[in-house]
């Protein structure tokens, strides 16, 4: 089943907007890297071999691990990371299933833990410098559950009843969910097929606007605490749509936070550029070689080119909305 969640693709270091540049670039290009009596390796060769952007990529890449992991190190739960890497394990079916996948994408598990952590510090950087009150984070999160009955998305769709029939379902559902509305959980454990949520007596967890699909979303915003809402039509089929008490907000607050200036990010890469931009200014970037510094200009530095990865990332791992109760 789709994923009814909008999913966010995470603005990783290969995608960042970044803009300061030293004011003594030189060029480097003629710097011997390895000499022999056949003739010597110079920077220029190996730069024409590979491409300016890919070194420009990578050289920026580990630039900005360094500086993250030294401004952030020790404000970051390794530990926490690594129980986290070990539930991914599990879910794949065991460690030598988990390095297996990770190879096919040319990656190590120490590549992999790397790129978590390098997320996490990514995640503080932004949660310090993009500002959102917690009246903000409050009016843009919506804890709720729902009950879903599907529609038949194609003839072989098993799980989906007929338009008419959906409707009708729903319909007996939402007078025994009136009838009995401390039964909710029990009931979509029962009837949702949103199987995901279903699971959980069909929580979603916290949704953010804009998260979600629009129908869906408008008719959760407007309920109060442990009101259920009308039936509710969407592409996916008829939903009952309850909102769940916010008992546990300051605690997930944080987590919010990040998905919310992950969301605005996505919208605006402004905010990412001026909090590298802070950075690299707190430790005197300095490019000593002309090309790399142009390559970083012309390409990491541009937000439209960032936007366009977004675009193919999101196309390439098909994001659009649909059901799922993942966070």
């Amino acid at each position: 089943m789709k994923s009814f969640k909008k999913v966010l693709i995470p603005v990783t270091a290969s995608a960042l907007l970044l803009n300061a540049c030293g004011n003594n670039t030189t060029d480097s290009k003629e710097d011997t890297l390895i000499s022999s009596k056949a003739g010597d390796v110079k920077v220029e060769d190996v730069m024409n071999k590979m491409g300016d952007e890919q070194i420009a990529n990578s050289s920026f890449q580990i630039l900005l691990n360094k500086l993250l992991a030294d401004k952030y190190k020790d404000k970051v739960d390794t530990e926490k990371i690594d129980k986290e890497i070990e539930k991914e394990q599990k879910q794949y079916g065991g460690k030598d299933q988990f390095e297996s996948m990770l190879k096919q994408q040319s990656m190590t598990l120490d590549d992999y833990k790397e790129q978590k952590k390098l997320q996490t510090y990514q995640k503080q950087l932004l949660n310090e410098k993009v500002d959102i009150s917690d009246k903000e984070i409050k009016e843009d999160t919506k804890k709720g559950s729902h009950i879903l009955i599907k529609v038949k998305e194609n003839k072989d769709d098993k799980e989906g009843l007929s338009d008419k029939k959906a409707k009708e379902k729903a319909e007996k559902i939402q007078k025994e969910v009136d009838k009995n509305p401390d039964k909710f959980s029990d009931i979509a454990k029962e009837e949702s097929k949103d199987t995901a949520s279903a699971k959980k007596g069909g929580s979603l967890g916290y949704v953010i606007k804009g998260q979600m699909d629009d129908k869906f979303e408008k008719a959760l915003f407007k309920l109060k605490e442990g009101e259920v809402s009308d039936i509710v039509k969407t592409d996916y089929g008829y939903h009952i749509i309850k909102a769940d008490k916010e008992s546990d907000f300051d605690d997930e607050k944080g987590k919010l936070k990040s998905q919310i200036i992950q969301q605005k990010v996505q919208k605006e890469p402004k905010l990412l550029t001026d909090a590298y931009k802070s950075l690299l200014e707190e430790y005197k970037v300095d490019y000593k070689d002309r090309d790399i510094k142009n390559a970083i200009e012309d390409s990491i530095l541009d937000p439209e080119k960032i936007k366009q990865q977004q675009q193919q990332q999101q196309q390439q791992q098909g994001a659009s909305p649909a059901m799922s109760s993942g966070q």
